[in-house]
């Protein structure tokens, strides 16, 4: 065994035989440049904190990330790699690691090295007080300020659907319990969010806060990005928003109503001259307000009818390196 060895934590020997406690999956996408830093550091680490495995997930990467995993492979036999087939996109890529891990807490961080490993310690000790979802927490984040105001957008609506109060939806390091990760295979398309999904189905989560780097690179999530992302949110998620546009749409054609009568009444006895204004207001309530009930109950059957019909794949991997086989897919 070298010194590497000993230093990360790992028996050659066992590292198959042996599930460990830790697994840690990274999406890659364009990351070529900082995923031997990463791994490094990574290594020193979790090498105090328990026994522990990697999986990276390749999801198309244009780069020669997958070339830069394999060479580290060499050497670290606690490092698994799966190879997406094309570009499916982070969720997705999470969704196909978590497939194949065997520990039984689940770490997630990107591989952009704007989350510090070395904040992980804190996460795995939450996990062993007894919280089976353990979220990140950016206090001061180091993003342009457009994305800052995009992110705090898509934060409150994913607050008002899942009515679970993290402060930061967006943040990718977080820990896992494993009943939830095996929980996570049967939720359809709500897998598109793997986040409220997880919020969804913890029974006690917590929220830590960690330091927020600098991105290297470019984010993958423009301001367009995360509009047409809360508009699939909406979609794929809850049906709630349609339920409460519906009752929106209701409650404006009672109080339409409510106000017309009020107003014939005060007429009919004199008490109020004709007011243009009102009648318009009035009218438009009567008109739009069935409208947006209609609109909020075909919203509902067409979520229906969505989530009946997704048969599609939502991943397929290519060739998965390491574990106890080298499987193609």
């Amino acid at each position: 065994m070298s010194p590497r060895d000993h230093a990360a934590g790992y028996d050659p020997a066992t590292v198959a035989a042996s599930p460990p406690e830790i697994s840690v999956v990274v999406p890659v996408y364009g990351n070529s440049a900082t995923l031997a830093e990463l791994v490094e550091r990574l290594d020193k680490t979790l090498a105090p904190v328990g026994s522990f495995e990697y999986v990276f997930v390749v999801d198309g990467s244009p780069d020669d990330s997958l070339a830069v995993l394999l060479e580290l492979r060499k050497t670290r036999p606690h490092l698994r790699v799966l190879e997406l087939s094309t570009n499916y996109g982070q969720h997705a890529a999470l969704s196909a690691g978590w497939e194949v891990v065997r520990g039984r807490v689940v770490l997630i961080l990107d591989a952009d090295l704007q989350q510090a490993p070395e904040d992980l310690p804190p996460f795995v000790e939450a996990w062993r007080a007894g919280h089976d979802f353990v979220s990140g927490w950016r206090a001061k984040r180091k993003d342009p300020l457009a994305r800052r105001i995009g992110s705090f957008c898509l934060n409150q609506l994913v607050r008002t659907v899942t009515h679970v109060p993290l402060k930061d939806w967006g943040c990718p390091m977080a820990a896992i319990d494993r009943r939830i990760i095996d929980l996570v295979p049967y939720a359809g398309e709500q897998r598109r969010f793997l986040k409220p999904l997880v919020a969804k189905l913890s029974r006690n989560w917590h929220e830590l806060c960690i330091q927020g780097h600098p991105r290297e690179g470019e984010s993958a999530y423009s301001m367009l990005a995360l509009i047409g992302l809360a508009l699939d949110f909406v979609v794929s998620f809850s049906r709630r928003p349609f339920a409460r546009l519906a009752g929106a749409g209701l409650a404006l054609s009672l109080l339409s109503a409510l106000g017309a009568a009020v107003y014939l009444g005060l007429r009919l006895f004199g008490a109020l001259s004709p007011e243009p204004r009102i009648q318009v207001l009035l009218g438009f309530g009567a008109l739009f307000g069935p409208q947006v009930v209609m609109l909020g109950m075909l919203g509902e059957y067409i979520h229906r009818t969505y989530r009946m019909i997704q048969g599609q794949p939502f991943f397929e991997v290519r060739r998965e390196y390491g574990g106890e086989t080298a499987t193609e897919g």
